[in-house]
């Protein structure tokens, strides 16, 4: 029995294929993360503004908030951050898994006309020995 070099490609690719879904799960797993870190803080900035803005608070409610402020929008900014890498590293992951489906694609193309060609050549032989068969037979 032979060995098919692109048999031994398709798994190959097949496992590439396996850690670039992997991959994008993690990613996705990470992105979705950041996204709720990021929503977190901007509720944060929400309840915070809404409490500092309610007339029945006090001065002092104004007060925390003006130095709860910069905090506040520097976690947000930090969050969205995060979140915008994370956002890139997922569509990273998509465009790998992209490359991985195309290359285990490409091999199965090889292989369906290698096996094609195979057939034909299969049949061109019957043809040919039964075109002697009849040569001979004629003859």
């Amino acid at each position: 029995m032979t060995h098919d070099p692109l048999k031994t490609l398709l798994r190959v690719r097949k496992n590439t294929l396996d850690e670039a879904q992997r991959a994008v799960a993690d990613a996705y797993s990470v992105e979705r993360a950041a996204a709720a870190r990021a929503d977190e803080a901007g509720n944060a900035l929400t309840r915070e503004l809404q409490v500092a803005t309610n007339l029945s608070a006090g001065d002092e409610a104004v007060e925390n908030f003006a130095r709860w402020l910069p905090i506040g929008r520097r976690a947000l900014s930090q969050a969205h951050g995060i979140h915008r890498e994370a956002a890139a590293e997922l569509d990273q992951a998509r465009a790998v898994l992209a490359l991985a489906r195309a290359g285990v694609r490409a091999v199965e193309l090889l292989l369906e006309r290698k096996a094609e060609e195979a057939k034909l050549d299969m049949a061109r032989r019957e043809q040919h020995a039964l075109d002697d068969i009849g040569s001979r037979a004629s003859g």
